[in-house]
This record gives structure tokens, C-alpha cells and sequence, in this order.
């Protein structure tokens, strides 16, 4: 015969122990959704684009160094946006030489025209800029946020990096 205490005991540790489990699980979902970095999604499955990409990238950046817009200090807000629109001028045509690679179907191309998109809005954010510097503003680079609440420059920046072509990210000193 058992004890009623014994058998009131073993009722607590279940009801403890089925409640422990719920809240782990909980925990573990709450984590998994709302915690946890995000699997990076912009991967693409075939590295042709970004083989074929990097060395376009390259060269646009070594026309930038040519052309003496990277790195230069301007003396006035206008003298920045000349050295904004020139440096932006190469990298429309480097975006829409990249535009010329993308991928023609599945996820790829979605994936490869979502961060060219990112580009030009990117560029956009730039004209605005120097809308602002040649009006005499010695205004700091503000472009806009993606839904997510980061930067274009970050997205397309981790995109570069995520595919293996990091000269296809924002260039720094333009």
C-alpha cells in the first residue's frame, strides 16, 4: 500500500515537469523568432553572378582611384558634390553592367535584382545628397533605412560579402 503523501508528491513532480517542458519549448520558440540572428537568406545557390560580378566591381573601383574621387577632401559642400556626382556617375554604370549579369530565373534573380534595387536607391539617397551640398549644406550622408530599420549600405554591403565579391560592396572614400 502507498502513502497519499508518496502519491500527492509524484502528481507535483508530472504537473512540474509537463510545465518545465511547455515553458522550455515556449522559450525555445520565443528565441528561434524573435532572438536569434536570421539565417542569412541572400545566399545565392550558383556563384556565377558573383564570379562574374567581382571583377566588374573591380574595375570600377580602380576607375574610381583613377579619376582621383576617392578619398579627397573637398573644400566646400559644392566641391563634395562634384566629387559625389563623379564617383556616383561610375557606379550607375557599374550597377547597370551588374544588371546585364543577373540571373535570368529562380530565386538568383530575385535575389540578385532585390540588391541591385537596393543600389539604386542607394544612388538615390546620393542625389539627394548633393542636392543638399550644392545648396551650401555641409550635410552628412543620410540615406534612408530599409523596412527592416538598417541602412541600404548594410544590406548591399552584407549581400558583397555573403556572395564572395567584395568589391561589390558601397565603396568607402566616395
Amino acid at each position: 500500500m502507498t502513502e497519499p503523501g508518496r502519491g500527492r508528491l509524484a502528481e507535483t513532480v508530472v504537473v512540474v515537469v509537463v510545465v518545465a517542458f511547455v515553458l522550455a519549448f515556449a522559450l525555445f520558440w520565443i528565441y528561434v523568432l524573435f532572438i536569434a540572428p536570421s539565417a542569412r537568406q541572400d545566399r545565392l545557390q550558383d556563384a556565377a553572378f558573383a564570379r562574374a560580378a567581382q571583377p566588374v566591381c573591380t574595375k570600377a573601383i580602380a576607375d574610381l582611384q583613377a579619376s582621383n574621387v576617392v578619398n579627397q577632401t573637398a573644400a566646400s559642400p559644392p566641391e563634395r558634390a562634384d566629387l559625389v556626382e563623379r564617383s556616383d556617375a561610375r557606379l550607375t554604370i557599374m550597377v547597370g553592367d551588374l544588371r546585364a549579369l543577373t540571373p535570368t530565373t529562380g530565386d538568383d534573380r530575385a535575389a540578385v535584382t532585390a540588391w541591385l534595387d537596393d543600389w539604386d536607391q542607394w544612388l538615390r539617397d546620393r542625389v539627394t545628397w548633393v542636392g543638399k551640398l550644392r545648396a551650401g549644406q555641409d550635410a552628412p550622408f543620410d540615406e534612408k533605412a530599409r523596412d527592416n530599420g538598417e541602412p541600404y549600405s548594410k544590406a548591399l554591403n552584407a549581400f558583397a560579402i555573403t556572395n564572395e565579391m567584395p568589391a561589390c560592396a558601397t565603396p568607402f572614400g566616395v
